[in-house]
């Protein structure tokens, strides 16, 4: 599972540079050219929100995911732990809601292969929504698998 979520970072991490070059390009033919493009920012949204969604496992995969460490290693070995497993908990809790409430819209948007409708008429929600599904049931996997083994500091 590491394996598999570091692989996922690693590969959509050069995509937050496409979504700059769409967006510079953009820039650049919209003030001077005077010829906006109608897909440079679904196109940039799209890859910059597959990017963000995917980032969260890739982080916790390598454990740098948010903590306020200024408190968390202020407090004594036995208050850390049980701060630790209380936002295990909540983050288990938080993800498999996550997956629960929108398996059935994220199933329908990619089976009817939803868009957003505007000009560019991109497929966004069709994307976006299967994307945020799957990566939260993969962060859940992910917890399990440092749950079953702790890494450093643990």
């Amino acid at each position: 599972m590491s394996r598999v979520s570091a692989w996922l970072g690693d590969w959509m991490a050069p995509l937050f540079l496409v979504a700059v070059v769409i967006s510079v390009y953009e820039v650049v033919m919209r003030y001077g050219f005077d010829a906006p493009t109608i897909w440079a920012h679904e196109l940039t949204v799209l890859l910059s929100a597959s990017c963000f969604i995917v980032s969260g496992l890739y982080a916790l995969e390598r454990r740098e995911h948010i903590r306020v460490t200024v408190l968390h290693e202020r407090l004594p070995p036995a208050v850390r732990r049980l701060v630790d497993a209380l936002a295990v908990c909540l983050a288990l809790i938080f993800l498999s809601a996550i997956v629960w409430g929108g398996w059935k819209a994220g199933w329908e948007a990619l089976i009817n292969w939803h868009s957003t409708r505007t000009a560019f008429d991109s497929p966004t929600p069709a994307i976006l929504k299967p994307l945020l599904v799957a990566t939260a049931a993969l962060m859940v996997v992910q917890i399990l698998v440092h749950l079953r083994r702790p890494g450093p500091g643990r």
